[in-house]
């Protein structure tokens, strides 16, 4: 059985990632950051892991976008999952007796609009959405609730005080990428979609840009996604993440590649995979 890594505590929306990225015959570990799930791969402690990369509403998760730099685990998959955010507490807490409502950043983020109908309730940054409801269960305070999953808030024996609080009920999405030490063999059917991580030679050269991105516009290549971070060791040079719809074996990818190297210090692919699916939450 695969052990497969998620960033939080049982009952976070990653360990849902999880199951949708490598099916439900895995078994789950909780880490406490995401570096230690690109540590637990590199060493084979886990086989894969379940990471969180860009939500529709908050944004980027950016810590993941620099350690995928920095460790250059493959990619394998993605899915798209629908986030619905609960506001939990202890059994017999109401809304009037809240004081402090604790969740991951991206989590108070997300549901801005209740505290700013809630001015009274402080917005707390924890370190995840399930381990904010954890912590609630162990504080025993019904001043404090937390944001997580319904799943969690059960998980942890709290009561739901509200469901779907986030800022637009049913339009709230995260999109979480498999990694794992070694890439999967190309998929042959679906849609294919590759991301890179390059670097320009001359970044200062006015349309350096342009020119690198036009390798895949000139042959009708579709970028789902850009990202720039960055240098971690050469200050104000960038780090570019791309994804693009298509199959490094495709003549015309393989054309817009050779051609990107041309205006780059490296092009690496973190991996080629079947387009993702929209999932709801499940466990």
């Amino acid at each position: 059985m695969k052990k497969i890594a998620f960033q939080g505590r049982r009952g976070a929306y990653s360990e849902s990632a999880a199951y949708h990225l490598f099916g439900n015959d895995i078994e789950v570990v909780p880490m406490d950051t995401f570096e230690q799930i690109f540590q637990g791969i590199e060493t084979g402690a886990v086989d894969g892991g379940a990471i969180p990369i860009e939500n529709s509403t908050a944004g980027s998760i950016y810590d993941n976008y620099d350690l995928l730099y920095k460790w250059r685990h493959p990619i394998v998959g993605e899915v798209k999952l629908q986030i619905s955010h609960s506001l939990c507490a202890l059994p017999g807490t109401k809304l009037a007796d809240l004081k402090e409502v604790l969740s991951h950043p991206q989590g108070l983020a997300q549901c801005s609009r209740f505290f700013g109908r809630n001015p009274k309730i402080k917005s707390t940054a924890f370190y995840d959405t399930a381990g904010s409801a954890e912590e609630v269960a162990k504080r025993g305070d019904k001043t404090v609730g937390a944001i997580a999953s319904a799943y969690a808030g059960k998980f942890y024996g709290l009561d739901i005080l509200a469901e779907g609080i986030e800022n637009l009920p049913g339009v709230n999405f995260t999109r979480f990428y498999a990694i794992q030490k070694t890439a999967n063999p190309l998929p042959e059917e679906g849609t294919i979609k590759t991301t890179l991580l390059f670097m320009l030679s001359d970044s200062g050269k006015s349309g350096a840009l342009h020119a690198a991105l036009g390798c895949f516009a000139k042959r009708d290549l579709n970028l789902t996604r850009i990202e720039s971070r960055p240098h971690p060791d050469r200050p104000w040079e960038y780090i570019f993440h791309l994804s693009f719809e298509g199959s490094p074996k495709d003549p015309a990818v393989i054309e817009a590649l050779k051609e990107l190297q041309s205006y780059c210090d490296f092009v690496y692919r973190l991996g080629s995979f079947r387009e993702g699916t929209t999932e709801k939450l499940s466990y």
